[in-house]
């Protein structure tokens, strides 16, 4: 990924604060790679029972979900094309399809994804609510909900992929920008356009939109967008998820009781019941762990999907780790450590070498398994060392190599 085209987008974005598009951020290869990625996420999605959960169909700007069960019933294959498939679906009409969440249909486009927006992260920081993916596929035009501003503190980045080219429309003018999010949606469309702000999109080209900033896309041909969610969520409620979190944690720091208080006790003496200093270390384990499960998936909101997969018979064989998703341990537990890999905790036994067995992955080396149980044996017997190698496997936190 062109390092320097992001710097000039994040740049131009004022350090993602302000509309603004990027040309030619996605190469021709990669937008290739990327629409067959969005097949097998699509299949993933129709391969589900709960279809009525994530995808928002529409023909002629009116809501017609009954067209997934169709879509259900003939899914796009690999080797198809969009464009085609979507005809045999809905013919000459003019249609448009919405689906969230993507990175939880395919760990395949999640590492894809992953490793397109990995130089953002780097430039511009990992949202503390982290990363989602959506697509947006169709000829319909004017986006059917009409011009809008997204969720409070969920930037968008766009990255279109073609065929078509796409128009989009913002609209950053403080009296539309103080509208209360969720609120107010606009579908006078063609009275508004001579106020907006038009930016032409080719296919690889990105388009940055705050979350404060009404907008509304055109998309007259069949085309194909996914973008990116940046959430940074209100601190307020940032506050009170991480404390509902470190509930959950069960996290025990000391092992005193507390005492009964007087009936007559003011508010004020309360404060001398509750230590402070053990809640607020609680909530820092807390916010460390959440920090530590995002930054081993990419900055991905969504863990990876577990898969089934085989180790081979034969001890010759290697692991690797991958770049887009480093490994994190947390030794704070005297028995055991807790991994973060893929987004996922993982607890194994504690072992003096295992840090410099995750340092090796975490630095992309090619690891046999017979290397493995040298560093890790007798303390790990061969069934643990095995398994710690197969859940890895089962959450794609490292690729296998046959020797």
């Amino acid at each position: 990924m062109n390092t320097n085209a992001w710097n000039t987008f994040i740049q131009d974005t004022q350090q993602l604060t302000k509309p603004a598009r990027a040309t030619q951020l996605i190469p021709k290869t990669a937008i290739i790679e990327i629409k067959q990625l969005i097949i097998e996420v699509l299949q993933g999605f129709l391969n589900k029972e709960e279809l009525h959960m994530g995808l928002k169909v529409y023909i002629d700007h009116k809501l017609r979900n009954d067209m997934i069960e169709k879509m259900a019933a003939n899914p796009p294959t690999l080797d198809c094309d969009l464009e085609e498939w979507s005809e045999q679906i809905f013919g000459d009409q003019k249609f448009g399809m919405v689906l969230i969440g993507l990175e939880q249909y395919s760990n395949a486009f999640a590492e894809k994804a992953a490793t397109t927006v990995h130089p953002l992260l780097e430039m511009a920081g990992l949202p503390l609510h982290g990363l989602s993916f959506l697509f947006f596929m169709g000829n319909y035009g004017f986006t059917p909900f009409g011009i809008h501003k997204e969720a409070t503190g969920e930037d968008g980045i766009l990255f279109h992929l073609g065929p078509g080219n796409k128009q989009f429309y913002t609209w950053d003018d403080p009296k539309y920008n103080a509208i209360e999010h969720n609120s107010e949606v606009f579908h006078n469309i063609s009275e508004m356009l001579p106020k907006g702000e038009v930016y032409a999109l080719a296919p690889g080209d990105a388009m940055f939109i705050p979350h404060y900033v009404y907008h509304v896309g055109n998309t007259p041909e069949f085309s194909l967008s996914f973008v990116l969610d940046y959430i940074n969520p209100p601190k307020d409620r940032f506050e009170n998820e991480l404390i509902k979190e470190t509930s959950e944690e069960a996290l025990h720091t000391q092992t005193e009781y507390t005492n009964p208080i007087t009936l007559d006790t003011s508010f004020q003496e309360l404060s001398s019941v509750i230590d402070y200093q053990s809640i607020q270390q609680k909530i820092a384990i807390s916010f460390a762990r959440k920090i530590m499960r995002l930054k081993s998936n990419g900055g991905i909101r969504r863990k990876s999907n577990m898969i089934r997969t085989v180790i081979p018979p034969t001890e010759n064989f290697s692991i690797k780790g991958k770049k887009a998703f480093p490994i994190y341990l947390d030794e704070q537990d005297p028995k055991e450590t807790l991994l973060f890999a893929r987004g996922h905790r993982l607890m194994v036994k504690k072992h003096p070498m295992l840090s410099q067995l995750i340092e090796q992955l975490n630095k992309e080396s090619a690891i046999s398994i017979t290397m493995i149980r040298q560093q890790m044996e007798p303390e790990w017997d061969l069934i643990e060392v095995l398994g710690f190698v197969q859940e890895l496997l089962s959450i794609e936190a490292v690729l296998l190599e046959e020797n």
